[in-house]
Formats: C-alpha cells, structure tokens, sequence
C-alpha cells in the first residue's frame, strides 16, 4: 500500500524516506567537517612550513639548532621545518636611494644588494636584516653607498650608477 511501483518494475518504500533523508544529512555534516578540517590544515601547513622565492630575490636558512646558515640556490617554493629553520629573503633587484632635502633630490645611486658576501651581511647586521616588508636593507645600503668611501668598503654593495640630478646619469666604473 506504501509501495510505489515505477514503470521499469522497481519498486521504492516511502517509509524509508524519512531514514534516506537523515543518511544523506549526516553524510553531508560529515564531508563538510572533514572537507574544513582538511583546509585547516592546508592552511595552517602553507603558512608555517613553506616560504615563496622569487626569481629576483636571494634566499637564505638559518638553522636555530647550531646557528648555521646555509643558502638556497633555487626559486619557487622553499618547504623547511618551523621549529628548526627559519627562511629569509633579500630582494637583489636594483633600488634608487636618495638624499633629499625639502622634497628636492640632491644625490642619488642605484644600488643593489650582493649575496656573495652574505656572511659578512649578517655578522654586521642580524638574520633578518634584510628579508621582510619593512626591512631596513634600503637604509643599510644608503647609509654605504653615502659614506666617504661610496661604499668600496662595503662587499655587500653593489653600486651600479651615481646619479646626479642635474646632470643625469653618472658611470661610476671607468672602463665598464
């Protein structure tokens, strides 16, 4: 009497409609549960275990159990341990500096950072002196490519140009 019978010869009971409805519900807050629980996860791992190397950045580890530090030659997707490592990144791209006074340019170079000497980088100013949105590497490449010297005395910096604001482009190698 609850039985409907379709056109094909199969039949389906209208009483397990009620039991069918709650399978699917609970298989639904299941999948659900497992599908947040799976992002979580993915997002909890990206965030602490995978650093992103550009191609134009240079990147570095340093290892918090015996202090060492060793360079990662490669760019893309840079997978270490938390708790051990930490990656840093140096943007080696050129950058302009400037000296300025009332809003008026009165010296200014262009200037890049040189991962040959990184170590020497770092026993001067830290770790992470370099790496990082707010890093200090402008003002610590500044403060060289300015000094009596226009930093010769700095390994870490490479002066590409001077640039003088009233006469352009300046070569600061002879020869070159």
């Amino acid at each position: 009497m609850d039985r409907k019978v379709y056109d094909d010869g199969n039949s389906f009971d209208i009483k397990n409609m009620a039991d069918i409805k709650n399978v699917v519900k609970k298989l639904g807050i299941l999948s659900g549960g497992v599908l947040s629980v799976a992002f979580i996860v993915i997002l909890v791992f990206r965030l602490l275990w995978v650093t992103g190397v550009e191609k134009h950045e240079f990147a570095y580890t340093f290892d918090r159990l015996d202090g060492s530090i060793s360079e990662i030659t490669n760019s893309g997707w840079i997978i270490r341990t938390p708790i051990r490592y930490k990656v840093y990144t140096v943007d080696c791209r050129p950058i302009q500096i400037t000296i300025s006074a009332n809003q008026r340019v009165l010296n200014a170079k262009l200037v890049r950072f040189n991962p040959r000497d990184l170590k020497e980088f770092i026993e001067w100013h830290g770790a992470g002196a370099g790496s990082g949105i707010n890093s200090p590497l402008n003002e610590i490449l500044k403060c060289y490519a300015f000094d009596t010297v226009n930093g010769a005395d700095c390994p870490f910096l490479e002066v590409l140009q001077d640039i003088s604001p009233n006469q352009g482009m300046i070569k600061t190698n002879e020869g070159k």
